[in-house]
């Protein structure tokens, strides 16, 4: 049987655990993106124009086609 140790240092709620820094290493693809609030509106607008841009264009090409 364990016994609890007197005077072990108070556990942090800002600290990660273990296993979640070890797959954040172990897998960098989930590491999220650091970027202002601002830049973050523009890389969303950004994304936005260029997904209605290319809808516009391939209706109008399927227009032209006969579609």
């Amino acid at each position: 049987m364990l016994r609890i140790k007197k005077n072990k240092p108070a556990i942090s709620g800002e600290v990660k655990s273990f296993r979640t820094v070890r797959r954040l290493n172990i897998n960098r693809t989930y590491t999220p993106l650091k970027i202002g609030i601002v830049a973050g509106y523009i890389l969303l607008g950004m994304i936005s124009a260029s997904s209605s841009m290319f809808g516009i264009l391939v209706g109008a090409l399927l227009r032209i086609a006969g579609y």
